[in-house]
């Protein structure tokens, strides 16, 4: 007795194949579109931390800068800034007023208060010696992330180089947050000028 079988349905093995081939290319398709999304969220997110800590560094700069006090002001020395180049500046504050500051490793009161923002044999900016701010490189290729112009009370570039004639610096930051999805860098300039409070007639 023969029997006779019915035809079952269902797929072949080459329609089986070009289903998985099929689905593989769209799932990789939607990968690849994840994958660059979470590329472009973490470029950004960087770039956006990096700003913050440029702007708070920024900021403080700002602050230390304005307040910077004369040298000995009861004898009559009015200097503000004690070094002032492009890549360097030092000078004294009175937080406390006695222009006295604890040196905690030694334990002994210091004369100065002194704060001195330079740069570091990369370029990048330090304040005292220590990192200023993470993520500041120099973006223009002038070696520096960090650089001072002295104004006078116009706002003019100070020509005579005298620091009496200084009223306002102006303070460039270079940052640069890695590199975007293109992998072209992201770096931005912050700028911003500060008039020297304790300069008469500022």
């Amino acid at each position: 007795m023969s029997r006779r079988f019915l035809r079952e349905e269902g797929f072949t093995l080459a329609e089986a194949l070009v289903a998985m081939v099929m689905m593989a290319a769209v799932l990789f398709a939607l990968y690849a579109m994840f994958d660059a999304g979470v590329r472009i969220f973490g470029a950004g997110r960087d770039r956006a931390e990096a700003a913050q800590a440029a702007r708070l560094g920024l900021a403080r700069m700002e602050r230390e800068i304005r307040a910077a006090y004369p040298r000995d002001k009861p004898n009559g020395n009015e200097t503000l800034l004690l070094e002032f180049t492009a890549e360097r500046l030092t000078f004294g504050n009175d937080l406390n007023g006695n222009r006295r500051t604890l040196n905690p490793a030694t334990g002994a009161m210091e004369g100065g208060e002194k704060i001195s923002y330079t740069l570091d044999g990369d370029g990048n900016p330090l304040r005292n010696g220590g990192r200023l701010v993470e993520g500041a490189r120099d973006a223009d290729g002038d070696g520096r992330a960090l650089t001072f112009e002295y104004l006078d009370a116009n706002g003019g570039p100070v020509v005579s180089g005298s620091e009496s004639d200084v009223a306002l610096v102006r303070i460039e930051l270079e940052i640069s947050a890695g590199r975007a999805a293109g992998g072209e860098p992201l770096e931005q300039t912050l700028t911003t000028v500060v008039a020297l409070r304790n300069r008469g007639g500022v």
